[in-house]
């Protein structure tokens, strides 16, 4: 079992004699809750109705000898119910953990429970029989390595909990796999690639250059009867616009050339090139099928090393009460969407080191994207359940990366608990590299490699928190910390520390550090020991009740004032700032010192009705965030409690790095 002794007793109460009225905090239940990287810590209480009551917690991995600090405790006196977190772990870390509760009403005397729990681990070790799938099979045979199935479809009929499917060389044109298959956590599941083996499933429907079936229709506008559609086409690899009606393909409405329509009643594909070429100039794959694998209800499934391409909804779908489903080290591209979750019962899920790309997709203006109810981004998690995680993935090309979203839900506590986004390297967005708009509880942002996005991170709303967000990098056009959208309430707790970026822009508009929003409700966010270069704001519309200070400001060279802004008032220097809302009073406004960023202030602001192909001139390798040494935010930092206390030299480093000084 992953996770050990939950609950435990409560230990060391009151001392003999202390009332228990109602001011006096009555510890309740514990839940320590493992993912694969973390551990989320939730504690329940009574009483304190002076809400005077405090928490803490240290913790330590199972036979190290000093105990570390936990970082400090969320309370919700609301709810009453206090949280935190632990990370980032590694895979199979068993940890203790001992919380302390402390009142002022019982004095000296203190109350502390102590429990532990083991993070998860993935196991893909075969205890069943094992079954084999290549192309040059046959569903007559039995499956073994000598007589292989043909299909996924009839391995599915055959597998049962701890069986492994090895999946041979070849292109498989199969796709909504596998809803329902149940393995355990014991047994999963597993599906995987055999042995130097590099199997692909595509569903699509593929046109070569010079294929004479495709019919113009005048104005540049073609036509293909297509019976089986799955609402994505790809040109020559590049992502098709796909317009809502024929008239606006036609009137080019969105000036996405390279562009298509399908019209349902009919099933005629009507396409526009875009290249003033023909159709027959260009190669086509039209998807015949919404997903690969449609993992609805399916548990402790493995799906590891395959390539998925050219599916109309999703490469994979989890929903419906999917548990414990692992993608692993897969290739996800030219698909409407890599990977789509949904429900609350959907929990337990972990997307890890796969690469996700789409191609063409930056062409098309952001207005464009939004004007069309079309599927757009890598990962969509939407109102999910607890314990999905998405680490060490390589993703890029979309237009958000990795959205794990739930907002207008407050109450909704159980949407996207014990979330870890951690240690993904993203580029080239058109829009949010990471957008977790909603928030969750225990919700951890953490290691994460950004580079070259409109927003970088979007925490617009965050109604439900504590969410972290730590030691992420990243490189933008638009905005590094976003808060300034969402229509609706703003006030789960958001911690942001440790982080480092800088605008690509030094264009008219966009390049701010941190935006929040002007009008609607925006509190209990707290931004220290972070670092941003802007073109534009530093701090834009700054509302009463979020806490700032320890960071550190610089501008794009050339590009002036020195602005920042609380409701309408615009101060132009930090020291202005701090005198006339008292934040930063410890801020720094002064150049970085990064390792590298070459290509900061390089290119012009994409307008939104323009494309983003910029874009497509970037990798994910640009720039080193490490402080140079001369840095003025070496030993500049505060202390956090749990993030920080492993510094090194007088102070903790502002910034996403700690020197070796």
């Amino acid at each position: 079992m992953l996770r050990q002794s939950m609950l435990v007793a409560l230990v060391s109460l009151a001392a003999p004699g202390i009332s228990q009225a109602d001011v006096v905090i009555k510890p309740g239940n514990v839940e320590l809750y493992p993912t694969y990287a973390a551990v989320g810590i939730e504690a329940a209480y009574s009483e304190d109705d002076n809400a005077n009551a405090q928490a803490s917690f240290v913790w330590r991995k199972v036979g190290e000898a000093t105990w570390r600090n936990g970082v400090d405790m969320t309370f919700d006196r609301n709810r009453k119910l206090i949280w935190a977190s632990i990370w980032p772990l590694e895979q199979g870390d068993a940890v203790e953990v001992q919380i302390t509760f402390r009142d002022p009403d019982l004095k000296d005397a203190k109350l502390r429970w102590d429990g532990s729990v083991t993070t998860r681990k993935f196991n893909f070790a075969p205890v069943g029989n094992t079954l084999h799938v290549s192309p040059t099979g046959d569903d007559a045979n039995p499956g073994t390595k000598e007589k292989p199935f043909k299909t996924f479809s009839q391995a599915g009929k055959k597998l049962q909990g701890g069986d492994t499917l090895l999946v041979h060389d070849g292109v498989y044109a199969e796709g909504n796999l596998f809803a329902g298959l149940k393995g355990t956590e014991a047994k999963p599941i597993v599906i995987m690639a055999a042995p130097e083996a590099k199997p692909v499933l595509d569903s699509s429907l593929w046109l070569p250059k010079g294929w004479a079936g495709w019919r113009s229709v005048g104005d540049g506008v073609f036509v293909l009867a297509v019976p089986a559609f799955a609402n994505y086409v790809a040109q020559d690899g590049l992502r098709m616009f796909p317009y809502p009606s024929l008239a606006d393909l036609k009137a080019d409405k969105q000036k996405a050339k390279r562009a298509w329509f399908y019209d349902a009643k009919t099933k005629v594909l009507y396409l526009r090139t875009g290249t003033g070429k023909e159709p027959a100039a260009h190669t086509y794959h039209i998807a015949q099928q919404a997903y690969a694998f449609h993992l609805s209800a399916a548990k402790h499934v493995v799906v590891r090393g395959l390539t998925m391409r050219h599916y109309g909804a999703a490469a994979v779908r989890l929903s419906e009460g999917a548990a414990g489903c692992v993608l692993y080290e897969n290739t996800i591209h030219n698909c409407t969407g890599a990977i789509f979750m949904k429900s609350e019962t959907t929990r337990d899920n972990a997307i890890w080191k796969n690469e996700i790309y789409e191609r063409g997709a930056a062409d098309f203006s952001w207005n464009a994207h939004y004007a069309i109810a079309y599927a757009n981004q890598a990962i969509y998690c939407d109102k999910a359940g607890r314990g999905n995680s998405f680490c060490h993935n390589t993703i890029h090309g979309y237009f958000d990366l990795i959205s794990v979203e739930s907002w207008k839900n407050v109450e909704k506590l159980q949407y996207n608990r014990d979330c870890d986004i951690l240690f993904n390297t993203l580029y080239n967005a058109t829009d949010d590299a990471i957008e977790v708009d909603g928030g969750g509880v225990n919700m951890r942002i953490h290691g994460n490699t950004i580079r070259n996005c409109r927003t970088a991170i979007s925490l617009a709303p965050i109604e439900r928190g504590p969410v972290y967000v730590t030691r992420n990098t990243a490189t933008f056009f638009g905005l590094f910390i976003k808060f300034n959208v969402g229509g609706t309430v703003s006030h789960g707790w958001t911690y942001i520390y440790h982080n480092a970026g800088y605008s690509l822009s030094r264009g008219a508009d966009g390049g701010t550090g941190v935006s929040f929003a002007p009008t609607l409700p925006c509190t209990n966010k707290i931004l220290k020991n972070n670092i941003v270069i802007v073109n534009e704001w530093c701090v834009r519309a700054w509302r009463a009740d979020n806490v700032l200070d320890h960071n550190c400001y610089y501008h794009i060279p050339n590009r002036e004032p020195r602005r920042f802004q609380a409701g309408k008032t615009t101060y132009n220097t930090i020291a202005l700032f701090a005198k006339g809302i008292g934040q930063e009073a410890h801020g720094l406004y002064a150049d970085p010192l990064f390792v590298d960023a070459a290509d900061a202030g390089k290119f012009a602001t994409p307008a939104l009705d323009t494309p983003f192909t910029v874009l497509l001139t970037s990798t994910a390798k640009t720039s080193d965030l490490r402080l140079r040494p001369g840095s003025p935010c070496l030993d500049r930092g505060v202390l956090i409690r749990g993030i920080n206390d492993d510094f090194r030299g007088k102070a903790p480093d502002i910034g996403a790095f700690e020197s070796d000084k």
